[in-house]
């Protein structure tokens, strides 16, 4: 499905998911869809060790995921 959000983000799918949940995230951004990780509340050396893990399950998916 194309559409101007697709387009924008470079999206398979116009699914946005916006969770505190790393597996939700990674889930989303492999289906196609933009997952974006809440970070707020996580201390400096979590955030990192959240993103170090999101990376490493996404791999070389070409979906972009925001944090």
């Amino acid at each position: 499905m194309r559409n101007p959000f697709c387009e924008m983000f470079g999206l398979d799918i116009p699914l946005f998911a916006f969770s505190h949940c790393r597996d939700v995230v990674v889930e989303v951004s492999k289906a196609g869809g933009l997952g974006v990780l809440g970070a707020v509340a996580f201390a400096p050396e979590k955030l990192e060790e959240e993103l170090r893990w999101i990376d490493r399950e996404i791999g070389a998916n070409p979906t972009p995921s925001i944090w």
